[in-house]
């Protein structure tokens, strides 16, 4: 079915929002999360759009479609390595809340599933009388014994903290455990946390985060807990983290002034090492007693400059010693860049993008000798890394492109990927092409983007064309596939677009400045110069 005009519809595109303080903001009672008010005005709005929607002669049987396709039980579950077994949380009808679940690698692997509850987030908040809303857990490296689970109120950013105990499946009696707030913790050892939370009046920074980060022992209140770190109200957090490898600990303050720059220091007993490390350089972690950093601009130190956008490494003992010799895992070309670094205790992996399609790369020290294989995917799309063992090589990833569900695949030490998981198909493809085409903006800078046309399309300039696009916070848009595209739009003759505007993190950190500040003016001007590009190539037509 062709519509016969241009649809564009700009994903969170980043125009300048209206400004107001806390004290004159008319707005301010849509931000309580079940205020009566609020509710009342966001179903008046939602019955406003419906009534648009229904509208629509096919609304009905699309409706159905989706709805069907959204009360599936059919879609992978997201595993997690936790020492010999695999945890997941998981909700569907009957788990309306959810429930964090495990069962062993073969029985995941297999076709039925056989799985253990670990906590039922429904039977919990039903018996303590509360909303609650999983917010995750975090636990203590091999044994995975220790776990803090965050848990919030109807689904707010705070939350409470809560130390459990994985073998007797309960929550620990006077173990660790932090009221309601937006805190951020750490395992040291089994008997010590770092934390930064809310300490009291004036402990949290202007952003609403904790400043103040402390080591936090068993059995002692929270205020008799020794401060390691304490930041200016004027940054947006500062937090002390471990890092735990097979080859020892890592203890990191962060300190974090504004977005994409940020201050390590490294706890040496009771010294605190400044890391000589660029503001705007990422710490990615530690891998067999080396540091990992990626770059967001140039780094001249010694007598080596390296590059913007790549990966290097280094001993930490060299490091601390004075030496800057790097060695450069990943250096960036014009149109690649970094995305996901892991650390595992036998390799290094990390993602990449060539054009905007996904590359995955694993990296291995022996001897001091770096070695990097590429591992072949199963298209050209996108690759995500997924959880990863301890005690092996083995780690799962995910792939995806616009026709292609999303697949989970588990590689076993050096082997070639298996398909574990497969998510079902939501549409017939038969006949859809995906194309890349580039745009050129108003400066002249090269803009790709993806186009999907349905079977039968031709460019008679008459196809209704949906474009999304994003440009904000160094975020890529990929690949993926979407059933709800697929069934609502393909499938019924229209045209989807995903633009790689500047504002993004496609081309690294380049591609994102190139959208900030007084240059934000070309996220428009990209978006303008692909939907120009469509009508020049008679993909569709502005009326």
């Amino acid at each position: 079915m062709k519509y016969g005009h241009l649809i564009i519809a700009l994903v969170a595109l980043l125009t300048a929002p209206l400004c107001f303080s806390s004290d004159d903001d008319p707005y301010l009672w849509l931000e309580q999360v079940e205020d009566e008010k609020a509710l009342e005005w966001a179903k008046k709005r939602s019955a406003q759009d419906t009534a648009v929607l229904e509208s629509v002669a096919e609304y009905g049987e699309i409706y159905d479609e989706l709805v069907e396709m959204y009360n599936s039980q059919d879609r992978i579950p997201a595993p997690s390595f936790q020492a010999d077994l695999i945890y997941n949380y998981w909700q569907d009808e009957d788990h309306e809340k959810g429930i964090w679940r495990r069962t062993s690698l073969a029985d995941f692997a297999g076709d039925e599933g056989k799985w253990e509850t670990v906590i039922d987030v429904d039977a919990l908040a039903e018996a303590e009388g509360e909303n609650w809303v999983w917010k995750g857990a975090d636990c203590l490296k091999p044994e995975y014994r220790h776990c803090l689970i965050s848990l919030s109120r109807g689904g707010a950013d705070a939350a409470v903290i809560r130390e459990f105990d994985t073998v007797a499946k309960a929550f620990v009696a006077d173990g660790f455990e932090l009221p309601e707030a937006k805190s951020f913790t750490s395992w040291k050892d089994e008997n010590t946390l770092w934390v930064g939370t809310d300490f009291g009046q004036g402990s949290r920074t202007e952003s609403g985060y904790a400043r103040i980060s402390r080591e936090w022992k068993r059995g002692e209140s929270l205020t008799e807990a020794n401060t390691v770190f304490e930041g200016s109200q004027e940054i947006v957090l500062a937090f002390t983290s471990s890092t735990h490898t097979p080859e020892g600990r890592y203890d990191v303050v962060s300190v974090v002034p504004e977005f994409f720059r940020g201050t390590h220091y490294m706890l040496l007993g009771d010294r605190k090492v400044k890391l000589d490390l660029p503001d705007d350089a990422q710490l990615r972690g530690f891998f067999k007693d080396h540091m990992l950093i990626s770059l967001r601009s140039p780094w001249e130190t010694g007598e080596t400059e390296y590059p913007e956008g790549g990966l290097i490494a280094i001993g930490v003992d060299e490091f601390l010693a004075g030496s800057r010799q790097f060695t450069v895992i990943f250096a960036p070309a014009e149109r690649t860049s970094l995305r996901e670094v892991r650390a595992t205790p036998n390799y290094l992996l990390y993602t990449a993008l060539d054009n905007v399609r996904g590359r995955l790369y694993r990296v291995s020290l022996t001897n001091g000798d770096w070695n990097e294989e590429e591992i072949e995917l199963p298209g050209i799309g996108t690759v995500s890394l997924g959880s990863n063992s301890d005690s092996a090589g083995d780690f799962f990833f995910t792939y995806t492109d616009f026709l292609t569900p999303s697949s989970l695949y588990l590689v076993r030490d050096e082997r070639s990927p298996e398909p574990v998981k497969l998510s079902p198909t939501w549409f017939d493809s038969t006949g859809m092409e995906v194309v890349q085409h580039e745009a050129v903006s108003k400066d002249g800078t090269r803009i790709p983007y993806f186009l999907v046309a349905p079977e039968g399309f031709e460019a008679d300039s008459s196809n209704s064309t949906l474009i999304t696009a994003y440009g904000g916070f160094a975020v890529s848009r990929l690949p993926y596939y979407s059933g709800t595209v697929g069934k609502a739009w393909l499938s019924r003759g229209g045209v989807f677009v995903l633009a790689n505007i500047r504002g993004g993190g496609e081309f690294g950190p380049k591609w994102h400045q190139g959208a900030v500040k007084e240059n934000h003016q070309n996220n428009f001007d990209d978006l303008i110069a692909v939907a120009e590009d469509l009508i020049a190539r008679k993909i569709t037509s502005p009326t």
